[in-house]
């Protein structure tokens, strides 16, 4: 009905933001958001508890666009990248490079995927 049900974060460490940009929920129900400035995607439950956060160990330059895929793996675009995680944050893949040629990325702020991932 559109009633506003909860806030949780705010600027700051673990389970704060610093300029949040994509926001999607994973099969468990888990809240992933890209939290830019802080260069990190963090988890939380539905009522907004703080589970993890990742991407610090790949070095993340602006994290903006997050949606999960068919095998719940976290997609993240980046600034330069499109980088694949598992769903407890470990790195598995990553394609596009810096430029503006085929292949090449510069500043996607979206990301999705269909039904074959």
């Amino acid at each position: 009905d559109g009633s506003f049900v909860r806030t949780c974060g705010s600027q700051g460490a673990h389970g704060q933001f610093d300029e949040p940009k994509g926001v999607c929920v994973n099969a468990a129900g888990l809240i992933i958001v890209a939290d830019s400035e802080n260069h990190r995607v963090q988890m939380f439950t539905c009522d907004g508890t703080f589970v993890r956060a990742f991407g610090s160990e790949v070095g993340f330059n602006w994290p903006c666009g997050v949606c999960v895929d068919g095998d719940d793996n976290i997609v993240v675009a980046d600034l330069y990248n499109i980088r694949v995680f598992s769903n407890d944050g470990t790195a598995l893949r990553t394609f596009g490079t810096k430029g503006e040629g085929a292949g090449q990325l510069h500043g996607p702020f979206g990301v999705c995927v269909d039904e074959g991932g």
